[in-house]
């Protein structure tokens, strides 16, 4: 069975923290019922557009291909990211192996560190670092990859490829 995406933008002079409280999942969803009746009623103002897609979103990516990396830096958003023999931070990963190995202390670094590991997933192969965006859509081609140095390549200055997933033509209701 193929799933759907339907996403749903809601503007109105009412706060979103009045639909958002945490732990909350169900008292959120019966607030946001009640802002769908009010604004279909006309008893509050605001608009609703809905888009909808079999397509799903994809997440966008890049690469930092390693070749006998020493010192060198990557930044991936703004989290910098330096090679080293000693690894004494978060912010370091060994490079005193191959470049197989080097790219492995690389990913494993960028999955371990508290701020990248929410925006980005890292894998490693044969000298390759991948950089997937954890949110699908168009969001992670924003996500700024940089390096110094001459021993790492990076596939380009951003992450690329994410697409939002949504063909269908939005339906605004106000």
């Amino acid at each position: 069975m193929q799933m759907a995406t339907i996403t749903v933008s809601v503007t109105t002079n009412k706060p979103f923290g009045d639909y958002s409280k945490v732990g909350q999942k169900h008292q959120n969803v019966i607030r946001l019922i009640n802002l769908f009746t009010g604004l279909s009623s006309g008893a509050l103002i605001g608009s609703v557009s809905v888009s909808g897609s079999t397509v799903d979103p994809v997440r966008a990516s890049g690469t930092i291909t390693l070749v006998s990396c020493a010192t060198d830096t990557v930044t991936i958003g703004k989290t910098t990211f330096t090679g080293t023999g000693t690894p004494s931070t978060s912010l370091h990963f060994e490079t005193d192996g191959t470049d197989t190995a080097d790219a492995a202390a690389l990913a494993a670094a960028i999955n371990a560190h508290t701020d990248t590991s929410k925006i980005v997933t890292a894998t490693s192969a044969l000298g390759v670092v991948t950089v997937t965006a954890n949110q699908a859509g168009l969001l992670g081609n924003h996500i700024a990859l940089a390096e110094t140095g001459t021993t790492m390549t990076i596939s380009a200055s951003f992450l690329a490829g994410g697409t939002g997933g949504s063909s269908a033509t939005p339906v605004v209701v106000r």
